[in-house]
């Protein structure tokens, strides 16, 4: 996959909306700090499920994929990208710990892309 084919968004949390976002790509990563083993990262193919959760403020991605399938008929190859977090105390920056495993999801995503 070449650089310019590829667009990064951020979220806080996934919505309804993201679904409108993702309909035109053909390859979707969703990374987020998530509970994965020991390595500290976790690259995982995820296919569509409409998942119910109390309020849609809190989305799935697999969820969001599902959505997307529903309304516009399609739905992108899609992969969560699990980084280990370690400290959730308010403050500015990265533990050492989890800018380990960021550089490690880095240099994963990086290789995932070139084979794309």
């Amino acid at each position: 996959m070449r650089a310019a084919d590829a667009a990064c968004e951020f979220r806080y949390q996934l919505n309804v909306e993201d679904a409108y976002t993702i309909r035109d790509f053909d390859h979707v990563i969703f990374a987020d700090a998530m509970s994965v083993g020991e390595d500290g990262v976790a690259l995982t193919e995820i296919g569509p499920s409409a998942t119910i959760a109390f309020t849609t403020h809190e989305m799935s991605p697999a969820s969001v994929l599902a959505l997307c399938h529903e309304l516009y008929g399609r739905a992108p190859r899609a992969y969560t990208l699990a980084i280990r977090g370690f400290e959730w105390d308010m403050g500015e920056g990265l533990s050492e710990r989890g800018r380990a495993n960021l550089v490690r999801a880095a240099d994963i995503l990086r290789r995932f892309l070139d084979e794309q």
